[in-house]
């Protein structure tokens, strides 16, 4: 009986793009085959023709007719048609399906059948192969993995900011460093970090409406992370096709505005699922013992249901504690229940930094050969911290040491705060005040209708001088004047938009100039498009007229000229207008501009900034603590109208004093360690900052083009241009038609950001990657080589198998990354070294089909010894692998249940979930299979 029979599935070695065939005709001398994907028949002789039996393997996926994915249980062979048991992706329960119902796209996946059935690639395909799962693995298990492709300068404090709750799952903390040293950057590092390493997977972003843009581009051009961008609109449309809206995107940022403008859009991302929470300008959010915001409810119903939450300020305090705290709450609900006790906590802080700071102390005195730590702080460690296990030796880490008391007794794993003098940000700022005289019209109404400090800081806004200010006011006469001297670029802020307005106006009327604004009661696309304008270095305004909105959030660090047209009544705003522009990356010295009205409120709270807290000069973090204290005493100094009160002067400066030198020595100084990173990152930072792996990945690159058919040709000394070909084996979504002009090297990124940068984290790089893995080309492939000292026929086998944990939802954790063996046998099946390999010519088709049937039974012994040698050292890479996870994880989890006794910053959610990674990454490890990916097989032809 003829071995062919009607409903069985065939592939044409000679043509495999026909796809999955069906016999639909049969006898001794011809056998007709029906191919659905081009509804051809095809007729073939029954003894001599390219055609491979299709019979899938138990393990192996594949999709039915109807593209349903399935996974193969069993295989039965009935009356010629097999009959395959499955299991469908989403289901539990085994079905039965016949081969007729296997889709026509179907393919020969594994080695050994793709070889014997002449399914044969190119030789080159083989190390292509084997490079791509070589470097997969060493990217994703290194320290590098989610740092590397980061657009950005190298800042310690950043790197290890992003490495630190970038690596934590369900990482709940807050960023709070000053104004413009990187806030959003940090946060952009740390969710690619998630992402890659497999512990985020859905992310939600909620920022003020007016930083949407911002995030959108910042996100993209940082860390080539997309996110969608949901508002009122889109809702409402994708709400129509019955599906929650929020369940669309994997990535999600929107505004709190539109969030809360809806209970409908409140309640549907609510039900939806996210692994990370962020929410920006954080210290928007209000709480108190008797009253909560809306904003805060809504951030706070997102934070008990999202297991990653990342708040984002740069003044935790402005305030005040309570409203810090509430913001801790957020992030630890179970700790952080009373604000009495809060309070008290921060108090034990003072003990521990004045000990950190006696250790630092003798690592300046420190002598070669002696020991690190003086009797003294070796003696008080001993008594103070007995839980602390050291040696003091010459050769003692004594920043090891600080860390350890930090992690023991310290705030360091929820709260990061870096400031310019820690980070050492030397950017220079010279303030320049401009006296003009008081109006008698202001004067007058000073003596008489003022009722607060507020109206009297902000006379211009009262309704009595609506329209006529600006004809009033000498600040505009004086704004005219610097308009018409400086041609740089300088931004404005005041505090209203009404102000703005009417500010643009009166230049207009007396300049005829058209001045661009930036203010609240502008859409979004207004918002930047008048942000890009003043921008442009060529054609752009020189002049942005902006209100407060645009001292939040907003980088204008390309110009030096801030003016203040006002100035606000708290110091943190002030901080955060200045910030604008002292930024990680200012080069020029920053030039303040201060025009007032002399003897007037704005002259005094000039006064109290400037030579009080000295909030112009230099960052002053303590302002609002200061300003709190004085409260009632500065509003009555203000509203009075009778000049700066010389006494409440010098108490400002002194208590500033003060607290700036009670904050080096409690919960500050002990942040400001935590937060730099000093003694931890610098060799990885070193590693990132290594031109070898450029150019590792640079050649690896060549290799990946090469195989896919994409063209890659130079630019110019530090570029190059990439365009898919006709021969682009498939479609790379990374890579337009037109192509991409590249670099890979970050100083030249950083400087041009029209070039795209490719890192080993580069979207582009990962999916060439995976789309080589998971092809099936190059599988298998057959060359010649020319030995004379060994008989004709006689070959080498080479192959490539992987070790993997199959894991769902785990591919990324480096203790299951798939790990390459490569080996090498002779046809006696001994196991050869690399350096044996000898170089190879290609087979023809022609020749292959006679020469594979003839060695066939030779190989499969030669493959049967290689999966020996392969699972032995499988086992050994299992084994490596569950000892680093007893090592890293178990390690980790011990210390954490040890920590928590001591310190409450230890939650017992972080505790569970690590112990819960461990059992589950444990298991995964030990149930690792070996899986052969890809064979070679080298014919001696002397």
């Amino acid at each position: 009986m003829s071995e062919y029979v009607v409903g069985q599935r065939w592939l044409s070695s000679q043509q495999p793009e026909l796809g999955l065939g069906m016999i639909a005709s049969a006898d001794n001398r011809q056998v007709t085959i029906y191919f659905p994907l081009t509804e051809e028949d095809k007729l073939y002789s029954a003894q001599n023709n390219p055609l491979i039996r299709l019979v899938l393997n138990p393990d192996e996926e594949a999709k039915d007719v109807e593209g349903r994915v399935f996974t193969v249980l069993d295989a039965i062979e009935n009356q010629g048609v097999v009959l395959y048991s499955v299991q469908y992706q989403g289901t539990s329960e085994a079905t039965t399906l016949p081969e007729t119902q296997l889709s026509f796209h179907t393919q020969v996946n594994q080695p050994e059948q793709r070889l014997f059935s002449l399914q044969l690639d190119k030789p080159s395909w083989f190390d292509a192969r084997a490079s791509v799962m070589e470097q997969k693995h060493n990217h994703f298990t290194s320290d590098r993995l989610g740092l590397c492709g980061a657009r950005v300068s190298l800042l310690d404090y950043q790197i290890n900011i992003a490495q630190q709750v970038g690596n934590r799952i369900a990482p709940r903390v807050l960023l709070a460093d000053e104004v413009g040293l990187g806030k959003t950057i940090e946060a952009a590092m740390i969710l690619q970090k998630q992402v890659l390493a497999g512990h985020a997977q859905r992310i939600l972003i909620l920022v003020p409406e007016s930083l949407i843009h911002q995030w959108l581009v910042e996100l993209l051009r940082r860390v080539n992370m997309v996110f969608s961008v949901f508002d009122e609109e889109r809702f409402a449309a994708l709400k129509e096709q019955d599906i929650n809206p929020f369940d669309s995107e994997q990535f999600i940022l929107c505004s709190v505005e539109s969030m809360l403008a809806s209970n409908e859009a409140q309640t549907a991302l609510l039900a939806s699922q996210f692994d990370v929470l962020v929410v920006d300008e954080a210290h928007h959010l209000h709480w108190s013992e008797t009253e909560v915001s809306a904003d805060y409810a809504l951030v706070e119903s997102l934070a008990k249901i999202i297991p990653g939450v990342i708040l984002l300020t740069a003044t935790p305090d402005q305030l005040g504690h309570e409203s810090h705290f509430a913001r801790l709450r957020l992030l630890d609900p179970a700790r952080f229940t009373d604000f009495v006790t809060y309070q008290s906590e921060q108090t034990q802080y003072h003990a521990l930094a004045e000990l950190t700071e006696m250790i630092l102390q003798d690592m300046e005195q420190h002598v070669a050969g002696k020991d690190v730590l003086s009797t003294a702080t070796n003696a008080l460690i001993k008594q103070q911290y007995p839980d602390i296990v050291f040696t003091n030796s010459p050769e003692c880490d004594a920043m090891a040491l600080i860390y350890e008391l930090i992690d023991h007794h310290g705030t360091g794993r929820m709260f990061y705060r870096n400031t310019r003098q820690a980070v050492a940000h030397d950017s220079q700022r010279e303030v320049h005040t401009y006296p003009l005289a008081t109006p008698k019209t202001y004067e007058i109404y000073t003596q008489t209708m003022l009722e607060t400090a507020e109206e009297a800081c902000f006379m211009h806004e009262l309704p009595d001088f609506l329209d006529t200010w600006t004809t009033i006011d000498p600040r505009c006469e004086w704004l005219l004047a610097h308009i018409a001297e400086h041609t740089d670029k300088t931004l404005l802020i005041c505090r209203s938009a009404r102000t703005v307005l009417q500010l643009a106006e009166y230049i207009k009327e007396q300049t005829g100039l058209h001045i661009p604004v930036f203010h609240e009661q502008m859409s979004l696309v207004e918002r930047d498009r008048a942000a890009h304008f003043f921008a442009d270095p060529e054609e752009g305004a020189n002049l942005l007229l902006c209100s407060e909105i645009g001292s939040e959030g907003r980088n204008f660090q390309f110009c030096r000229h801030l003016i203040l047209f006002d100035l606000p009544m708290q110091p943190d705003l002030l901080e955060q207008r200045i910030g604008r522009l002292d930024r990680i990356g200012q080069t020029q010295t920053i030039q303040i501009h201060v025009p007032y009205l002399s003897g007037s409120a704005p002259h005094t709270l000039l006064d109290f900034y400037h030579e009080g807290l000295n909030a112009l000069s230099y960052t002053c973090a303590v302002g609002s603590k200061v300003f709190a204290q004085f409260a009632t005493e500065i509003n009555d100094n203000l509203l009075a109208g009778s000049g700066t009160n010389e006494a409440l002067l010098g108490q400002i400066g002194a208590l500033t004093a003060q607290f700036n030198e009670e904050r080096q020595s409690g919960r500050d100084k002990l942040l400001e360690i935590s937060s730099s990173g000093k003694g931890l990152v610098e060799d990885l930072v070193e590693d990132l900052s290594n031109p070898v792996f450029e150019r590792e990945l640079e050649d690896f690159t060549h290799l990946l083009f090469e195989a896919m058919g994409i063209h890659q040709e130079i630019n110019d000394a530090h570029s190059f241009i990439i365009k898919p070909t006709e021969d682009l084996a498939h479609a790379i979504h990374g890579l337009p038609d037109d192509g991409l002009t590249v670099t890979y090297r970050r100083d030249i990124a950083t400087a041009r950001e029209e070039l795209t940068y490719l890192s080993w984290d580069h979207p582009l790089i990962i999916e060439l990657i995976h789309t080589i893995e998971d092809e099936s080309t190059g599988k298998a492939s057959v060359a010649f080589m020319a030995d004379k000292s060994i008989p004709v026929g006689a070959f080498y086998l080479e192959t490539l198998y992987k070790v993997q944990a199959d894991h769902h939802g785990m591919d990324n954790n480096p203790f299951l990354a798939a790990t390459p063996i490569r080996l090498l046998v002779n046809f006696k099946g001994e196991l050869l070294s690399a350096d044996d390999l000898p170089e190879m010519s290609k087979v023809s088709p022609k020749i292959a089909r006679k020469l594979l049937p003839a060695l066939q039974g030779h190989i499969e012994k030669a493959l049967a010894k290689s999966a020996e040698f392969a699972q032995k050292r499988a086992d050994v890479v299992i084994a490596d692998s569950q000892y680093l996870v007893s090592e890293k994880l178990g390690n980790e989890v011990t210390r954490l249940q040890r920590l928590q006794a001591i310190n409450p910053s230890i939650s017992d959610v972080e505790v569970t979930t690590l112990q819960t990674q461990l059992d589950q990454t444990m298991q995964a490890v030990s149930q690792a299979q070996l899986h052969l990916d890809s064979i070679r097989l080298i014919v001696n032809n002397p």
